[in-house]
């Protein structure tokens, strides 16, 4: 199935659910909101979601809660590998890549997931997640039809050309060497070195 699936936590909300411990990371609760949606546990999910969320889901019947357990439980893969952490400069949201493998019906291709996480009243809570058989533009593949990876940043530019050598200067009458003649009161030329020097380049570089 090449459709995105997507699902809001819109109908999500149980107005007795507790927030996720303080000290936890963004992955560990999801890992529990993750292990609840697989088990079916609206109880325990609920303990990971925002309180709008929560709000709204006190006000639908029990068949209908049962019915969206239901529904986003049967879109997700029942395990999962965290595949990218990225985190806001001011801590409070964060993005999670997943990956789990599909459902028989599916193929049982690869599925990815993004999780945007906030923070609530100190806590990380999911507010949103789509799963999609397509890998995400953060990821690239390694191997063709192989695993994925976080996409590589940007490669370095490429070292600027050697400036051309100077032209060599006509040797001095009855000399034997090349060198081009010294005279007194002329600065000598700086010492480059290069992957093929001149006479002069290494008269200059003595």
């Amino acid at each position: 199935m090449k459709a995105t699936r997507t699902f809001l936590l819109l109908a999500l909300g149980f107005t007795s659910a507790l927030p996720a411990p303080a000290a936890d990371e963004p992955e560990v609760v999801y890992a529990r909101f993750h292990r609840a949606l697989a088990a079916n546990n609206l109880e325990d999910m609920l303990r990971n979601a925002p309180e709008a969320r929560r709000a709204e889901m006190a006000r639908m019947s029990q068949a209908q809660k049962d019915a969206s357990m239901k529904m986003i439980s049967s879109m997700m893969p029942r395990a999962f590998l965290l595949r990218d952490k990225t985190v806001s400069a001011d801590g409070k949201a964060a993005r999670l890549v997943v990956s789990g493998p599909g459902e028989a019906a599916d193929g049982g291709q690869t599925m990815y997931g993004t999780a945007r996480m906030l923070v609530e009243k100190g806590e990380w809570n999911v507010s949103e997640v789509n799963w999609s058989p397509e890998a995400p533009p953060m990821l690239s593949p390694v191997a063709p039809g192989g695993a994925y990876a976080p996409r590589a940043g940007p490669k370095p530019a490429a070292a600027a050309p050697a400036a051309p050598a100077p032209a060599r200067a006509a040797p001095l009458v009855g000399s034997t060497t090349n060198a081009p003649e010294r005279k007194l009161g002329i600065a000598k030329q700086p010492c480059v070195f290069k992957p093929v020097m001149t006479a002069e380049d290494v008269e200059n570089c003595k």
